[in-house]
């Protein structure tokens, strides 16, 4: 009986231990993407990170949103697309991030272990909680909205290929949290439908990225 009991356990917490907490798809989002492919990226303003780690985030999402899933991503380096108040270029939408993190916390790390989806930081992680919605500017309809929140221990050298580009990038600092980021910014988006592009939407994707 006992052993029942902590496979359940053991069940239980596999299932409650994923980073993403919640998707919700409008009914035409999938459909939509034939002619739904022009996107900005925006860090919400009231994300309660700094400028850098949301400058860092804001450079990660667009490279995910734009080489794994084949949007069309029109730069907006100061997020005024936010809930689509200035659409750039010929962007039909905007994929908005709201962030926040928590540092050096005082979890037990054998808690954090056993479940960072829920508990978390310990005194050497990072907690990282991200919401985020796409909308489609023409109509204001959010066409998708996903959250995700996970804690990570920091400080391993695990792809430091990914770390060294984005410390070039954003500097030393964000070394450590670079790893953490990304893993739970795909997580996230790597729930969201990619469109497909015609010969024309190719042409146009590359000028956008050589800007």
């Amino acid at each position: 009986m006992r052993s029942k009991q902590i496979l359940l356990l053991f069940i239980s917490l596999s299932f409650a231990n994923c980073a993403v907490k919640q998707i919700r798809i409008a009914p035409n989002f999938e459909s939509s993407l034939d002619r739904f492919k022009r996107l900005t990226v925006a860090i919400d303003s009231s994300s309660k990170v700094d400028k850098v780690e949301a400058a860092l985030v804001k450079s990660m999402a667009e490279q995910e949103l734009a080489h794994h899933k084949e949007f069309i991503v029109y730069p907006d380096p100061s997020s005024k697309n936010q809930n689509c108040k200035s659409p750039v270029g010929k962007s039909q939408g905007v994929l908005t991030l709201k962030l926040e993190e928590n540092l050096n916390g005082t979890t037990p790390s054998f808690l954090v272990w056993l479940s960072p989806a829920t508990f978390g930081p310990s005194s050497n992680g990072i907690k990282i909680s991200i919401q985020a919605q796409i909308q489609k500017c023409d109509t204001k309809e959010i066409l998708w909205e996903g959250n995700a929140s996970y804690s990570y221990f920091m400080g391993g050298d695990e792809e430091a290929t990914l770390r060294t580009s984005y410390e070039n990038k954003f500097g030393k600092s964000v070394g450590p949290k670079v790893l953490p980021y990304y893993d739970i910014l795909k997580s996230l988006l790597d729930r969201i439908a990619s469109p497909v592009l015609n010969e024309a939407e190719q042409d146009e994707k590359i000028e956008v990225e050589a800007g």
